[in-house]
């Protein structure tokens, strides 16, 4: 994802995409790594109202949002005000 162009956004704008599997192809590694970041962003979330930056793709490009993570399941991570981002979106998570 180096060199790569991200538009920040609020997530209450998060209702206004249409997201997408990111172009990069992830290794298992890249994949178990992105979920244990995930479940910590989810743990510090709950614990500490930490926010954690995330990365997600759409078909306008990639975008970042900057919010507090409550829960994570199979297929979709729930962010504070009620929002959603598929996992399948996501390319990158980073905790603080």
């Amino acid at each position: 994802m180096t060199n790569t162009r991200v538009q920040k956004i609020e997530k209450e704008k998060l209702k206004e995409c249409a997201f997408k599997v990111p172009v990069y192809h992830f290794t298992d590694h890249e994949l178990r790594e992105r979920n244990r970041r995930l479940y910590l962003a989810m743990l510090m979330g709950n614990n500490f109202h930490s926010k954690v930056k995330i990365v997600f793709n759409t078909m306008e490009g990639y975008k970042e949002v900057f919010s507090t993570v409550w829960a994570t399941t199979e297929k979709f991570i729930l962010l504070k005000g009620g929002n959603f981002i598929p996992i399948e979106a996501i390319a990158h998570v980073e905790l603080e």
